[in-house]
């Protein structure tokens, strides 16, 4: 992550005991630029609520290239947190997300989905609503009136004043909400098979 976006470890440096840290270096060809070898990362955590977790990342120094995930090593069943944000507090609940996880926001249009391009980040429900809220301002699209309009509702939404529920689902249990406010379940296996490829979406609302 770059920008107004901190890293992980930074992110999570408040909730989060970082038991381990190794740095390596991959004899692997950049995806990007052919550039070879690649630095890694590897970091032991141990997150609330959901035990030790294993975050990887691999940076190319040629050209930037980055990838992670997340994998939580005490939990493999699918499973789905439902919260629903009610009050100005609930944008600083801290988000979990791996590659294999989906966020969905009904009232606001928002569905992020596994892709190829996909990165997993520990973040809070806020710096999901910015990350959306910056892709609106970097594609161009031709109902401008459309998207100035779903950006305020997003700024509504972080601001409180748009109460709305969010969700993240994992086939592989590698995702979560840190709250004792949000609803875990258990997929069933047809609903963890049926869960949807792909990349932020907006959907009619």
């Amino acid at each position: 992550m770059c920008g107004r976006y901190k890293n992980m470890h930074e992110a999570m440096k408040d909730s989060t005991i970082i038991k381990e840290i190794k740095h390596t270096v991959l004899q692997q060809e950049c995806p990007a630029c052919g550039h070879k070898p690649l630095n890694s990362t590897i970091a032991i955590l141990d997150l609330p609520m959901l035990g030790e977790a294993i975050e990887t990342t691999i940076i190319c120094p040629n050209c930037g290239f980055k990838t992670s995930d997340v994998m939580i090593t005490e939990q493999n069943e699918p499973v789905r947190y439902t919260l629903k944000v009610n009050n100005p507090e609930d944008v600083n609940i801290r988000v979990v997300r791996s590659t294999s996880g989906t966020i969905r926001i009904p009232e606001l249009g928002i569905s992020i989905e596994p892709g190829p391009a996909s990165e997993s980040f520990i973040s809070n429900i806020e710096g999901v609503l910015m990350r959306v809220r910056d892709v609106l301002e970097g594609l161009e699209y031709e109902n401008k009136e459309e998207v100035a309009k779903r950006i305020r509702e997003i700024d509504m939404a972080r601001e409180g004043k748009k109460e709305f529920t969010f969700i993240i689902e994992d086939p592989y249990g590698n995702s979560a909400l840190l709250s004792d406010k949000a609803e875990k379940e258990v997929l069933s296996p047809e609903e963890a098979k049926n869960l949807k490829k792909g990349e932020i979406e907006l959907n009619p609302q």
